[in-house]
């Protein structure tokens, strides 16, 4: 029998622990696992279908009680000496309401130190997780938001956030689609502010894109206003930035009723990201509006989520020095969760991005399919779904304000998701290579591989090993390259033949392997973003180039 790691063994046997509330179907497969059985044979999965989920060992839940600290991992080939930071990865763990996205969420970190790695772990700790230990029912909405446009919840809510991960004045901030992010310490992965506290009078909870966008240590962001029963306001973009090291949001536009979006009542459009450069800030509009409902903190309406075909897409430029707006038509609506990059070329600006579905499907649709049986029981259906992004070209002629763009094709491959750069470099700025998950086949159950995109001529390379489900990949440069992709990708990989989690270290150029540290003491289940950090950002100038180690 193949031995499984102890969460697993725990979330079966513990009456208490975070599978006691899963349907009793659900159960079966957990001791099916415990009791050896390998995720991709042996047993029908959930008796659902007639093929078990090869990828099903990255929903298993993590017990809600767990953590580890600085866990020496054993490294096998290369680490490079440039390596002494740290990889932060967010990854969803216990799921409360059922939906994927609404999961509560584990903070896992690789740190790095003279060719060693070590890992550690600890739950975010915020409002939904520390109710869900405790067994205690979520607190009602208020009857209104807090400022005119918030969310119908207090100020100082916290949610589950590190989905993605930012730095404001030099703290590292773990987000989600709200304004209110939480910080925490880079070493122990313990609560720092829940939620982190800015200094100014914008307010707090808002809607949000869940990442901002970073260049020179300047943090630009944007809130959406009056969506929900209750918020008050006006349905608003509300563009801000912050300084180095501050922690106020200075205002740079606010956008009311945004017809272009839609056109009758002027809802702001949903945006997971937003894009930026040294001028513009980049919103790319697709017809998807937020859910009125207010729901617990921690959830999501996934069935309230609106749209309208007859709006279209559009871009929005909002230029950082006056906060006006050049909105750019779409001759087809894109609608992208992740975009690449945005950069100035000559009279252009070039926004490369992800097509996650095709123009005609609305995202009120598509959003219902984000549950956990879905993920599980109805694989096939989700990853023929992963497998139909493409990767798109946008040119926006800038001496042409409002003309109409077409998407152009930046390559012929498929399925690329969770695509990185060299951010820290060339965020905004002209670039050559991008690296992200991939669908090797659309009958995979999840991403299998690995993919490096050249965006000047389409060609790509690949790392893949069967049976193996990678993370989002993270390039870090090497200080004395001589090439944009000269240096490391890494990520955390499932490996469901050994039923454990690695972290590997490819060649950025070549794709190979160099080497890799783990197994980790515990599964980590398909996640969510990450952010690999040696340094300050967004800090005070005397501290910008403090090194954690």
């Amino acid at each position: 029998a193949q031995q499984l790691p102890p969460h697993i063994l725990a979330a079966t046997s513990s009456p208490k622990g975070p599978c006691s509330e899963m349907a009793p179907r659900r159960l079966s497969l957990l001791a099916a696992l415990a009791a050896g059985a390998r995720a991709h044979e042996h047993f029908l999965l959930l008796g659902g279908n007639d093929e078990p989920n090869p990828a099903v060992l990255g929903y298993i839940p993590v017990p809600l009680d767990s953590s580890y600290s600085d866990v020496r991992l054993d490294v096998e080939g290369k680490v490079p000496s440039y390596l002494n930071g740290t990889l932060y990865r967010g990854a969803p763990g216990h799921w409360p309401d059922g939906w994927w996205l609404d999961g509560l969420i584990t903070l896992n970190a690789f740190r790095f130190s003279q060719g060693s790695v070590s890992y550690s772990m600890q739950w975010s700790k915020d409002e939904a997780y520390n109710r869900t230990v405790a067994g205690t029912a979520p607190n009602p909405p208020a009857p209104m938001g807090p400022v005119p446009g918030a969310i119908p919840h207090p100020a100082n809510s916290s949610w589950p956030t590190g989905v993605a991960f930012r730095q404001v004045q030099g703290q590292i901030l773990g987000s989600t689609g709200i304004s209110n992010a939480n910080s925490f310490d880079a070493a122990t992965l313990q609560p720092l502010e829940m939620p982190f506290v800015y200094s100014d009078d914008l307010g707090a909870p808002f809607l949000a894109p869940t990442h901002e966008q970073t260049i020179d240590g300047h943090v630009v962001h944007h809130l959406v206003t009056g969506m929900q029963k209750g918020s008050g306001g006006v349905p608003s973009y509300v563009v801000y930035t912050i300084k180095p090291g501050t922690r106020t949001r200075d205002l740079v536009a606010k956008i009311e009723h945004p017809k272009e979006s839609s056109p009758l009542a002027g809802y702001p459009s949903f945006q997971h990201m937003p894009l930026l450069t040294s001028e513009y800030y980049v919103m790319l509009e697709a017809p998807c509006y937020y859910p009125e409902t207010v729901t617990s903190v921690g959830e999501v309406d996934w069935k309230g989520w609106g749209s309208n075909p007859l709006a279209g897409g559009h871009v929005r430029l909002v230029s950082r020095a006056t906060g006006e707006s050049i909105v750019y038509p779409l001759k087809s609506t894109v609608f992208a969760m992740h975009h690449i990059n945005a950069f100035h070329d000559g009279n252009n600006l070039i926004i490369d991005t992800i097509q996650t579905f095709p123009w005609f499907v609305p995202c009120s649709e598509a959003f219902k399919g984000l549950d956990m049986d879905s993920y599980v029981d109805n694989w096939k259906k989700i990853g023929s779904g992963f497998a139909m992004s493409k990767l798109v070209r946008l040119t926006l002629p800038l001496d042409r304000p409002g003309a109409t763009v077409a998407a152009q094709p930046l390559s012929n491959v498929t399925g690329m998701e969770f695509p990185t750069i060299s951010y820290d470099k060339l965020n905004g700025k002209p670039y050559r290579y991008a690296w992200g998950c991939w669908m090797s086949s659309a009958k995979a159950p999840y991403y299998d591989a690995l993919l490096k995109l050249d965006v000047q001529t389409g060609a790509s390379t690949s790392w893949k090993v069967d049976g193996h489900y990678p993370g989002e990949p993270i390039f870090v440069p090497s200080p004395e390259g001589k090439s944009e992709d000269d240096g490391v990708v890494m990520t955390n990989v499932l490996d469901t033949l050994k039923n454990q989690t690695y972290l590997v270290l490819l060649d950025g150029q070549t794709m190979k392997q160099i080497g890799r540290a783990g197994p980790t003491p515990h599964v980590i289940p398909h996640g969510f973003h990450g952010r690999y950090y040696d340094r300050k950002l967004n800090a005070a100038a005397e501290t910008a180039a403090a090194v954690w180690v």
